[in-house]
């Protein structure tokens, strides 16, 4: 057999272990995984040189399309994903209208035309009507997981419809009769959020610290022991999104201990930014916003100790902020580049985390927990190839040139991906995608 590819002399990490050796490719799949004397030939040979090659990043939370078009942020923010070392992402959309399938139908044929990467879709429930339309949504799609908002008010400046109790319950009825179904939760306590917002508003404060401190901690403590109550008493399978609090992984891991199924999710800047680090201004406001540092020694806690899930980016590519006030600004930024460098950089170096506990973070448990198993997340024969070479000792200072806020600008983080494979094709090496990558991304949520 020849092969298409072959990767040799690499340090071959995944969730459970690791070898020194390759993988070898074909029609792009794994086809053999060893020490590199049992490697094929092939079309092409890249020698790793000791590096670390891990499977590809899958991003579960993500946002395109919202202020540019769908066309257009699913090229330069999967090429952007590509480049650090993603290779499927999984886009939490929203559709005003009352059904999702012609919606799906659409943003399907425009992503499969565009991106670089594979891509799938969680559906935001933004009117009743989405909850009835749940089974046949699943039926038709494939679509399994849908997301339910608090923590905006009605008058929110990027237009999400806020969920209630209701429609929590009422999806959380259907979903649990699915198997693989699932309800995600942003959490916070939109009504207490609110109050306190006028109260901190009227005295003219402009810092983030402000906006951190006009929804404190404690709402999206209230509203994820909601959240998992709920999800107690109808037995339907919880994600809990980019969590920002520690308190978050704690009650999961009590909840779970009950036979809850529940998954928690932080973010990248959760872990290596706070709401006081004195380079930042209301460019870093995010939904849930940044914390102080207690709160991010209390998710980095979850992350050890494997009470944290899975990572997010909850990358949105948002129009230059205009740092004219605080309270309006839209929230949200940009990570998809450096998510894996950070973690690398802060977990990995710093804090010892292990590459096979940062393989379960980023490929594995996404893969299983959103139906991309045993397709994806694993370096195995019969997986799609999938995989991020990464080299642990390149430093490298941050540089911005895309869309969105960055808010790691100037930083030099150690360990970064070199050169990323996507379905057995190389769709990043030497620094850039090739143009010819754009349209080769497939949609990965399908009906079964």
């Amino acid at each position: 057999m020849k092969a298409d590819l072959v990767i040799k002399n690499a340090r071959v990490v995944r969730h459970d272990g690791e070898f020194h050796g390759g993988v070898a490719v074909k029609d792009g799949k794994i086809v053999l995984t060893g020490a590199d004397e049992v490697l094929p030939e092939a079309k092409r040979t890249i020698d790793a040189e000791g590096r670390v090659l891990m499977p590809g990043l899958i991003d579960p939370h993500c946002h395109l399309g919202v202020k540019f078009p769908f066309a257009e942020d699913m090229r330069t923010e999967t090429a952007a994903a590509a480049s650090g070392g993603v290779t499927t992402a999984l886009l939490y959309i929203r559709n005003l209208k009352e059904s999702y399938l012609p919606f799906y139908a659409e943003r399907k044929a425009i992503g499969e035309e565009n991106s670089v990467i594979d891509f799938g879709f969680h559906f935001g429930i933004q009117r009743e009507e989405h909850i009835a339309e749940i089974p046949e949504v699943i039926a038709k799609t494939g679509v399994k997981s849908f997301k339910c908002y608090f923590g905006y008010e009605p008058d929110n400046p990027i237009g999400i419809v806020p969920a209630t109790d209701g429609w929590v319950y009422a999806a959380m009825r259907i979903l649990s009769k699915v198997p693989g179904g699932v309800i995600n939760v942003h959490c916070e306590n939109t009504q207490i959020a609110s109050w306190i917002k006028k109260e901190i508003a009227a005295t003219g404060r402009q810092d983030l610290g402000a906006y951190t401190e006009s929804r404190p901690a404690f709402c999206e403590v209230e509203t994820i022991r909601r959240m998992l109550f709920l999800a107690e008493k109808t037995g339907c399978s919880l994600h809990l999104v980019h969590t920002s609090v520690g308190m978050g992984p704690v009650l999961a891991a009590e909840a779970q201990a009950r036979g809850v199924r529940v998954t928690v999710e932080t973010c990248p800047h959760y872990l290596t930014r706070t709401c006081y680090d004195e380079d930042l201004d209301m460019r870093a406001k995010i939904s849930p916003p940044l914390r102080d540092r207690n709160e991010l020694e209390g998710l980095w806690h979850g992350v050890m100790n494997g009470s944290v899930y899975s990572l997010g980016t909850d990358h949105v590519p948002f129009l230059p902020k205009k740092l004219e006030d605080l309270w309006t600004e839209f929230p949200g930024v940009v990570s998809f580049p450096w998510e894996l460098s950070l973690m690398l950089h802060f977990g990995v170096h710093q804090r010892g985390l292990p590459l096979t506990r940062l393989v379960e973070l980023n490929s594995f448990n996404p893969a299983r927990r959103f139906g991309l198993w045993p397709r994806k997340g694993h370096i195995d024969v019969g997986f799609d190839a999938d995989l991020v070479l990464v080299d642990l000792d390149e430093q490298r200072t941050v540089k911005h040139t895309g869309k969105g806020t960055c808010i790691y600008e100037g930083w030099t983080l150690k360990g970064w991906p070199v050169m990323t494979v996507a379905r057995g094709d190389v769709v990043y090496e030497n620094g850039s995608v090739a143009d010819h990558h754009f349209g080769r991304g497939r949609c990965v949520t399908l009906p079964s």
